[in-house]
């Protein structure tokens, strides 16, 4: 296993961010809170298109960042393909080359080696990769990447119950010139009545553009208590092939 990554496989966990769950609407949070409103008609439509725009659009460029480690932060840059839900990326260790990482929804391998100017080579070296099961609950970079995993879908969300869910919108933001709206992801039953700021800082949070592109996302790993977080952040589409099995198999 690649260094400062060894204990990122090991067993299958499913890893779900429900979008959709009838509750209350959120109302404002308090006076050290950020003010947050429930969605609008539009803003609803938006938020449950993301999942399947990224599967419409295919492969991806992805950047999956995980903060508020104690040894260090940890990256994966590359491609992501939201149709095959294969990713692959070369790794760093606070900033220090790591190696690469390919994964499925369910495995991980990964292979030692510098990868020069810190881009992941295309095709895919043949040789070297370590496999094992990707368990969400193992590590953080492994919870982070099944995260990015389960960013797509083959439909949309229901509009109507995220409408009706705890899920808000918190501000307008521009990312590389384009405007975009950020939401909060509903609560675990969405059904929270009032917006506290711990709850804030506990949910996951959608950067979403006017056609409902997803941009970034943000969530805090596991359950919050580390301080750990994972951002991902998504590029254009590109046209990247990546093999649906573990390189050399």
């Amino acid at each position: 296993m690649i260094r400062g990554l060894r204990a990122t496989s090991v067993a299958l966990a499913a890893v779900t961010l429900a979008l959709c769950a009838a509750g209350c609407a959120t109302g404002a949070a308090g006076p050290d809170s950020p003010q947050v409103t429930g969605l609008t008609t539009e803003q609803a439509e938006r938020l449950a298109v993301t999942r399947f725009r990224n599967f419409d659009a295919g492969v991806r460029e992805i950047t999956v960042s995980v903060g508020g480690l104690d040894t260090g932060d940890i990256a994966v840059d590359g491609w992501y393909d939201y149709t095959t839900h294969i990713g692959y990326g070369s790794a760093t260790s606070d900033g220090a080359d790591a190696g690469l990482i390919w994964w499925s929804t369910d495995t991980i391998a990964t292979r030692e080696g510098a990868t020069g100017d810190g881009a992941a080579p295309l095709p895919l070296p043949g040789d070297g990769w370590q496999s094992g099961t990707l368990d969400p609950k193992s590590t953080s970079l492994a919870n982070a990447l099944a995260l990015a995993t389960n960013l797509g879908s083959d439909r949309p969300e229901n509009p109507q119950l995220l409408a009706q869910s705890d899920a808000a919108f918190l501000e307008k933001d521009t990312i590389d010139g384009t405007d975009i709206e950020v939401f909060l992801g509903p609560s675990a039953d969405g059904t929270a009545e009032s917006t506290s700021a711990s709850d804030l800082t506990s949910r996951a949070r959608y950067w979403v553009d006017s056609t409902g592109t997803l941009l970034r996302f943000e969530s805090p790993l596991g359950d919050g208590s580390t301080g750990a977080s994972a951002t991902i952040e998504l590029g254009d589409p590109v046209d990247v092939a990546l093999p649906t099995t573990v390189p050399g198999t």
